[in-house]
């Protein structure tokens, strides 16, 4: 089958959007399909480079820009936003020129994997997947005094740009002959009349081969740990909707042994200074490390040595680094909102529960869980088993397999 794959974003061994954009392209061929990627030239050094240096097979890239005048689009307010709208309908001219010639058998569109941004790659006639896309999932209204009041600004933002992007999804979902989200929460903001054509999956995954095969050279780096103490770990970039003040929070909760608790948080972010104050208000400055953001493989390095991956994000439709800590059998602690909420269960992690909650109730419920293990961290190793084998089932691969096994597949034949 002859794929086209519209990748705004994608580049190897890339995290987040770009990294998507990549594993998709390279899992889509290894179903065996003839996959060609239209792409942006940014990154076509590293892609070229890859492609010439190891085995990609089935993948090729069509790099396509914009006129350069249009370039300083991106450095005004939201310019981001539609530098990539004039990007995604000039390349559905593009791809309407290549079709002419190549008939493709389908297109997907899978970065950026926004629900509020429009693409116009159904304009080919031919079976056109829409997604996975996220970006749905939306702060609980009693969680959100905790954001602060920069936080809760942006959230609104984020509301307010996503009605404001409604009505120009229409061609979009009409045209689609499947939409793909990431997360219920994004699945039901689609309008109700296309939503028949909709389902929920994730859109990341992790590459558990290369994963496995760093594990054994990496790990020589720990970061130290001492084995009576509970070593809890976060993973991200530092922004009130990630949560790590419920986290902080929580452990201001744990009295008799909070000196067994040790909390190494890893990322920056404009966050920081709030965090470390909140962190100096409870009292738990000396059993927090914050450690700037780091190379991602020397992230990878120190998973194995804590005890609990702490990813508390109140709207995050993938979570990669959930994924990562699940594959060295770290057990995460999350709450029940998107991706990370549908990544792990209570065999591999605990979920925290947050309908109808106030933020007190789920600091309580965290708390809760954190002096459960202090009491007993034998209930780990279960946890930690668990988590190995269930990282094996939320692959890149077992994502595409996902779609390119469906029924919709078998009507292109």
């Amino acid at each position: 089958m002859k794929v086209l794959l519209s990748a705004y974003s994608c580049l190897p061994g890339g995290g987040s959007e770009p990294g998507i954009g990549w594993n998709w392209a390279q899992c889509i061929a290894a179903n065996g399909n003839d996959v060609s990627v239209i792409t942006r030239s940014v990154n076509r050094t590293e892609i070229e480079k890859f492609t010439r240096d190891n085995a990609v097979e089935q993948v090729r890239f069509i790099f396509h820009d914009l006129p350069k005048p249009l370039d300083k689009i991106y450095k005004l307010p939201f310019g981001n936003y539609c530098f990539y709208f004039l990007w995604q309908y000039t390349a559905a001219e593009r791809a309407l020129k290549l079709h002419r010639t190549e008939s493709f058998d389908l297109v997907q569109h899978i970065t950026w994997g926004s629900f509020r941004v429009p693409s116009f790659m159904g304009r080919l006639g031919i079976p056109f997947i829409f997604g996975p896309v996220g970006g749905g999932e939306d702060t609980p209204r009693n969680l959100r005094r905790g954001l602060g009041w920069k936080g809760q600004l942006w959230d609104a933002l984020r509301r307010m740009t996503s009605a404001f992007m409604a009505p120009m999804m229409g061609y979009t979902y009409q045209s689609a002959s499947e939409i793909v989200a990431t997360s219920p929460e994004t699945l039901s903001k689609i309008p109700a009349k296309y939503r028949h054509k909709g389902r929920s999956q994730q859109a990341v995954g992790i590459d558990l081969d290369r994963r496995l095969s760093l594990q054994p050279r990496l790990s020589q780096k720990p970061i130290a740990r001492e084995s009576e103490k509970l070593e809890l770990l976060f993973v991200g970039r530092l922004l009130p909707w990630k949560g790590l003040h419920l986290i902080l929070k929580a452990m201001a909760l744990v009295e008799e042994s909070r000196s067994r608790l040790r909390l190494t948080i890893i990322g920056s972010g404009k966050d920081l200074p709030r965090l470390q104050r909140l962190s100096s208000h409870l009292k738990v400055d000396e059993i927090v490390s914050w450690i700037p953001w780091m190379p991602r493989e020397e992230v990878i390095a120190v998973y194995s040595k804590f005890d609990l991956f702490t990813f508390p994000s109140l709207h995050d439709s993938g979570g990669t680094a959930v994924l990562e800590a699940l594959t060295f059998g770290l057990p995460v602690v999350c709450l029940d909102l998107g991706g990370p909420g549908i990544a792990v269960n209570e065999r591999c992690g605990r979920v925290i529960s947050t309908a109808g909650a106030t933020e007190q109730q789920v600091v309580m419920a965290i708390a809760q869980f954190l002096n459960d293990v202090l009491a007993d961290k034998s209930v780990l190793s279960p946890l930690r088993e668990a988590a190995r084998a269930h990282a094996a089932t939320l692959t890149w691969q077992a994502n595409v397999d996902s779609i390119y096994g469906n029924s919709l597949m078998a009507q292109t034949h």
